[in-house]
């Protein structure tokens, strides 16, 4: 049985990859990189469509860690009037960012696999709770 919300093949639209050369991996400290997304909804005036984007950072552009990567992930959802507004907000404040994220974390990972510093794999997110 299909579900009631639909998407349509999510495309990568942004990625930004840079090593900080100047980073010294050879310091026997434990690196904290941060990692920040948002979720953009753009609803479709009177249709069941929204664009929803996911932008992740991670990293920063500075010597203490090694890389910094910008990656944004989209697709358009849509939905039938089955669904309520207040199930359309959730579907697409967290189950969409959660799916474009499936999307976006094995590009992540090959990216910076292909560094010196190893892959990255981006963790779980709870959606369900504010970002910042």
């Amino acid at each position: 049985m299909e579900s009631a919300f639909q998407f349509t093949n999510p495309a990568l639209s942004g990625l930004e990859f840079w090593i900080n050369k100047k980073f010294n991996s050879e310091k026997d400290t434990k690196i904290q990189i941060r990692m920040n997304m948002s979720v953009k909804v753009a609803k479709e005036e009177n249709r069941n469509e929204a664009l929803v984007e996911l932008d992740v950072e991670i990293g920063e552009k500075n010597d203490d860690i090694p890389f910094y990567i910008k990656a944004i992930e989209g697709a358009n959802f849509r939905w039938n009037d089955e669904l309520d507004d207040n199930m359309i907000e959730k579907l697409l404040n967290q189950n969409a960012p959660s799916l474009l994220l499936s999307y976006l974390r094995p590009i992540v990972a090959q990216v910076t696999s292909a560094s010196k510093y190893g892959t990255y794999n981006i963790p779980f997110v709870n959606f369900t709770k504010p970002m910042n």
